[in-house]
């Protein structure tokens, strides 16, 4: 049966500069009906929503190319009232198509959350005692975020344009002695990913690959694994495979939002079930994938999104 997913961005859709790269991701055909914070607003009422002086802000794309600048608060609500319209009974899983929106969304079905997401895994990459470097499409959001900091872990900050060769190097230079960088923005591709390990040899997370495998995840079309960071003791690839492997649905559901950081009692929400039954559920996950904690999980399933195939 092919799945159908809501797909919500911060600006207008399509977003025919995201969603194909994410869907070629996925082994299974999916549906996927998008949705714009900015759809149906005319240039005046988009230029109202540019970021005031005391206002976090994203950068986002229109429909016609043009990229733009929006209050990040003003925004997510327009992306809260979109999630309270959706029917549940149309949707297997809705995605927030977008990181830098640090507020929870209520959704009527299973969500990937792609901020949540990134958040959890710098977590658990500080767990390991690394240094990570975070790239923003913006230097406006280094400023933003200076604020932003994990325990035990010093971030360091730039700035790149997706696509610009010269300006994604100059941030790989400022972040060298790194020892993982983040590119913090689904605006940011594949290519823009291989330029920064190219010129630092260090490894890359991408956003849009964390929400594809998160995707497949969620939906339980299958996943392929392989061995975590250089950091952890890394299993045989096959032993990884089988592990994964061993999951029943319902528990990659539940793996999936564990390495999104929720609580039991929000898994219980998303998929309609007990708490205590999400507490069986990640039980059984930390046996199987042989994980000794969430933040060797999460390493894990960071590894097999980044993979190249």
């Amino acid at each position: 049966m092919r799945r159908r997913v809501a797909s919500l961005t911060v600006g207008q859709t399509p977003r025919a500069d995201v969603l194909p790269d994410i869907l070629a991701h996925m082994p299974a055909p999916i549906e996927v009906e998008e949705f714009g914070a900015l759809d149906g607003l005319s240039d005046s009422e988009i230029a109202a929503l540019a970021p005031q002086a005391d206002e976090y802000c994203l950068i986002t794309r229109l429909r016609d190319g043009r990229e733009v600048l929006v209050s990040k608060p003003r925004v997510a609500e327009r992306l809260e009232a979109i999630c309270r319209s959706l029917d549940s009974q149309r949707y297997d899983l809705v995605v927030i198509l977008s990181t830098g929106l640090f507020r929870e969304f209520e959704s009527p079905c299973p969500m990937v959350n792609a901020q949540r997401a990134m958040e959890a895994s710098i977590d658990a990459i500080a767990a390991a005692g690394q240094t990570v470097g975070v790239i923003y499409p913006t230097h406006r959001q280094i400023a933003e975020n200076a604020g932003y900091s994990v325990p035990g872990l010093s971030l360091r900050f730039s700035y790149a344009e997706s696509g610009v060769a010269d300006s994604l190097r100059d941030a790989a230079t400022d972040l060298d002695s790194c020892d993982l960088i983040v590119l913090n923005s689904v605006s940011f591709t594949e290519e823009d990913r291989s330029i920064i390990t190219r010129h630092t040899g260090k490894q890359v997370i991408l956003a849009r690959r964390m929400v594809a495998g998160a995707i497949r995840l969620l939906l339980d079309p299958g996943m392929r694994a392989v061995a975590p960071a250089a950091a952890e003791v890394a299993p045989p690839r096959s032993d990884v495979d089988d592990r994964i492997g061993r999951l029943t649905p319902r528990e990659r559901q539940v793996m999936s939002l564990v390495t999104e950081g929720l609580s039991n009692k929000a898994i219980a929400r998303q998929l309609d079930i007990s708490p205590r039954t999400v507490e069986i559920h990640r039980a059984k996950v930390m046996e199987k994938m042989e994980a000794s904690s969430v933040g060797a999980l999460i390493r894990l399933v960071l590894a097999a999104q980044h993979a190249d195939h």
